[in-house]
């Protein structure tokens, strides 16, 4: 987003709280993975209770008995939280979720107390693949020939493929930002 003359990332709500109701607890954790994510899960080895108990008495999600309550726990005014629940079950008895298209199946109100709000984090996410790249940083076409004067670094035509690496791109970008910008700029300029 362009701010104040200067680019900039599009600015995120921080902290953002997941909140639910005891129902929705009850129900089974969201947070089962079919497989180990991220640095809890790797370096912890974190894995969430089934009812979240264990998450609850660690102090990781807060529990309350009103909105009004959780929302001095996590230090939010009580009125907003309350309009903010209220808008959420509106769209919950409709069926429709019209800021962010969810269907209906997946629409639970929070009303059954008590109620919890867990901290929500910014992450990394990345995605891999796109047009392959060959070792000087050019893409290239399904023959493997390069397409002239086009060059990537990053994640576009990512050498991971499809997996995730956990901060590889980083050195990716470095590296191939690096190869790419020397064969660019070593190019002929256009006739």
């Amino acid at each position: 987003m362009h701010l104040n003359s200067v680019w900039r990332p599009t600015p995120v709500p921080v902290p953002a709280y997941l909140i639910m109701d005891e129902k929705t607890r009850m129900a089974g954790s969201p947070f089962n993975f079919n497989r180990v994510m991220g640095w809890a899960g790797t370096i912890k080895k974190a894995q969430f209770s089934k009812d979240l108990s264990d998450e609850i008495a660690q102090g990781w999600i807060q529990k309350a008995n009103t909105i009004a309550e959780l929302a001095a726990r996590i230090n939010i005014k009580p009125e907003n939280l309350q309009k903010t629940v209220d808008k959420w079950n509106e769209a919950c008895a409709k069926g429709l979720d019209a800021d962010f298209g969810r269907s209906a199946e997946f629409l639970g109100p929070i009303k059954q107390e008590p109620f919890y709000a867990m901290s929500l984090t910014l992450g990394i996410l990345n995605t891999q693949g796109g047009p392959r790249r060959n070792v000087k940083a050019q893409i290239v076409d399904p023959e493997g020939k390069p397409i002239p004067r086009l060059y990537s670094a990053g994640e576009l035509g990512s050498m991971y493929s499809f997996l995730y690496n956990g901060g590889g791109n980083v050195g990716e970008c470095l590296a191939f930002g690096r190869i790419a910008g020397r064969n660019a700029a070593a190019e002929k300029p256009w006739k």
